[in-house]
């Protein structure tokens, strides 16, 4: 009998304990819904060498808002959190609160943000290979947060039979509100393209050196114009093969070319692991001035993309077309996984690229192994050629990704395409970049 009164007695308490317990944050609940937020100060926690003056300015904290829910100030706090996570280069982004004054009918509250840095200087060997280019060979060095800036350095240099390259290039410093970025581009190029039946009617090589500086204005949340003045001195032109019935010096710019580039874009996606959701679309326009053949030659490129998160399987999708005046693009197949890129070139052309990534290995300490079955649709062509159908290109194909732990600003990816029209044509890509 005592002992059944003991139990009681405990179970007693326990329902008192856990009716209290209750009662008290439905009161918080309450009362946290009827008091509006502001945050009075943030604080950083920070295991490397990210300086606070780059998150603030990154971040741009808004400590005049008064927030009227604590569920609007959570959502306020998961956005400068995805903010620091799509950048790529931390191991983990915290974020979390407390109240600092409680007097009056705003609290304030103090934000504490806990960063761990990356290893984000990858000296990277290259040597990779892709049907385009054959054998790639060369090294690079991708260094992303800068001294703890938050911009990025990247210089690669790499040789191929039929395209050598060093790059340069310093992006993402920021200078009040306005982000700016340095290239310069030094270029050995091999070009081709082909007649419409397949047979190169074009052949021709060119050196190119090239700087652009580009300023990123921002107009509204996610909507940002960048506007890039661009020199370009391309010379040494040699013809191998022209049977197009054009003269050589249509193809040729020899000289101190002036262009302007622009572009508006709307980049609304975020990452979620190695996975993305989100929709990002783009309007690009360039202007360039050929000095030789006193001409102004224009492009157009339009991309939508979108991006479809779920557990187990993805959905991404793009939409994309170019238009050039005054000239033609080559290597324009370059958005048709399967058909090689030179075996494409036209003055306007529509693209619908697919992916179906999903994760096979996800594993914390060491990283994401992704497969990516992919469906690739393009045509290329010229105005003055009738559109039919049998030039449409369809592709398909298989991604392999792998995303390093310990490495989050890079990925390793193996792309196999295979051209559904001639299924003895394939096409395979071994690159640092995902395709889009």
């Amino acid at each position: 009998m005592a002992h059944s009164a003991h139990s009681g007695n405990v179970r007693s308490a326990f329902i008192i304990l856990l009716y209290l317990l209750i009662q008290n944050m439905y009161c918080f609940a309450e009362e946290s819904s009827n008091r509006l937020f502001r945050i009075a100060q943030v604080k950083y926690s920070i295991e490397g060498k990210t300086k606070i003056s780059a998150l603030e300015k990154d971040l741009s904290w808004d400590l005049d808002r008064i927030f009227s829910s604590v569920y609007q100030l959570d959502a306020y706090l998961q956005k400068q959190r995805q903010q620091l996570i799509n950048k790529k280069v931390f191991k983990s982004v915290l974020t979390n609160y407390h109240v600092v004054n409680s007097e009056g009918l705003i609290l304030d509250i103090e934000v504490i943000v806990d960063l761990e840095d990356s290893w984000t200087m990858i000296p990277l060997p290259i040597y990779t290979y892709d049907n385009n280019l054959g054998l790639i060979m060369g090294l690079g060095m991708d260094y992303k947060n800068v001294g703890g800036t938050l911009s990025d350095f990247d210089f690669s240099s790499y040789y191929s039979d039929t395209k050598s390259e060093i790059t340069g290039n310093w992006t993402d410093f920021r200078i009040g509100s306005h982000l700016y970025d340095f290239r310069f581009n030094q270029l050995w190029e091999t070009v081709k393209s082909t007649d419409s039946n397949g047979n190169i009617d074009l052949e021709y090589s060119y050196i190119q050196s090239e700087i652009r500086m580009s300023i990123e204005i921002p107009i509204i949340p996610w909507l940002n114009y960048s506007a890039r003045p661009i020199l370009r001195w391309p010379y040494s032109y040699s013809f191998m093969t022209n049977t197009t019935g054009e003269s050589n010096s249509s193809f040729s710019r020899s000289g101190l070319n002036p262009a302007y580039n622009h572009i508006i874009e709307w980049d609304r996606v975020n990452w979620i692991g190695s996975l993305r959701q989100g929709i990002n679309a783009s309007i690009e326009n360039e202007l360039e001035y050929s000095t030789q053949n006193n001409q102004v030659i224009l492009w157009l490129d339009g991309n939508f993309k979108t991006y479809i998160y779920t557990p187990i399987i993805s959905y991404n999708l793009r939409v994309s077309s170019f238009y050039y005046y005054n000239d033609f693009k080559i290597n324009a197949a370059d958005r048709l996984r399967g058909v090689l890129d030179y075996k494409l070139s036209g003055e306007y052309g529509f693209f619908l690229n697919q992916n179906f990534p999903f994760n096979v290995v996800s594993m914390d300490k060491i990283g994401d192994l992704q497969l990516s079955p992919f469906i690739d649709i393009g045509y290329v062509g010229e105005l003055a050629q009738d559109f039919t159908k049998k030039d449409i290109q369809y592709t398909t194909g298989l991604s392999i990704i792998v995303f390093p732990a310990l490495l989050p600003s890079i990925s390793l990816n193996i792309d196999t395409g295979i051209n559904l029209q001639d299924t003895s044509e394939t096409e395979i890509s071994i690159s640092s970049t995902l395709y889009f």
